[in-house]
């Protein structure tokens, strides 16, 4: 092969990736709307062709099955909150800066993808055992634990307590599914709750 002829080989493959990274992104904006719209026991493969525009053979190649699209959204969904937790301005107080994570979370908490797969998270149960899965929670975990620590030891927080153990309450409070059930009744707002799990949450660990 002549050096023109690979590099246009090259060129070839790398545009093959990205046409193929590209709609294994619209693959998985897709899943989100359905799941939004119908619920995530109304996603289907064909459905998920149809809205993509793409044939089911097609979407075989990206994804091998429902359950495996909707690994990726979760995983996709936790990317992007171990990237915000690293994003939050480290010259902070630890408190302050934990304080802007947790409430950047509840915001996501409430944003109709998370809300949805929030909605149905006794139905993705098994997802949890994936290694994958863990290996995302562990380092989303692991990277909470670290501003917690730091807290900690600058005596701004309660050092009685073990920081896996306030990071494990902050991630339930977090993603409680029951928010939804108040808001519909009137008995709160979505800002309330945002507002009263960061007071409460925080005045507790104070020392």
């Amino acid at each position: 092969m002549t050096v023109a002829a690979d590099i246009i080989s090259k060129d070839k493959r790398g545009l093959r990736d990205r046409q193929r990274e590209a709609r294994g992104e619209a693959i998985l904006e897709a899943a989100f709307a359905l799941i939004v719209e119908q619920g995530y026991d109304a996603l289907t493969m064909d459905g998920l062709a149809a809205r993509v525009g793409i044939s089911r053979q097609t979407l075989y190649h990206h994804f091998a099955s429902r359950e495996d699209i909707a690994l990726r959204a979760i995983l996709t969904l936790m990317d992007q909150g171990i990237k915000a937790i690293g994003s939050f301005d480290s010259a902070l107080p630890p408190t302050d800066r934990l304080k802007l994570i947790v409430r950047w979370m509840l915001d996501s908490r409430f944003q109709p993808a998370c809300a949805a797969l929030v909605k149905v998270r006794h139905s993705i149960m098994t997802y949890k055992s994936h290694p994958d899965y863990q290996r995302a929670f562990e380092q989303r975990a692991a990277a909470l634990s670290a501003i917690v620590l730091s807290a900690q030891e600058a005596g701004q927080i309660r050092a009685d307590l073990p920081s896996r153990l306030i990071v494990q309450m902050l991630l339930g409070l977090t993603s409680d599914a029951s928010y939804e059930g108040l808001i519909a009744a009137g008995k709160t707002t979505q800002q309330e709750v945002i507002d009263s799990v960061i007071d409460v949450f925080f005045k507790g660990l104070q020392p």
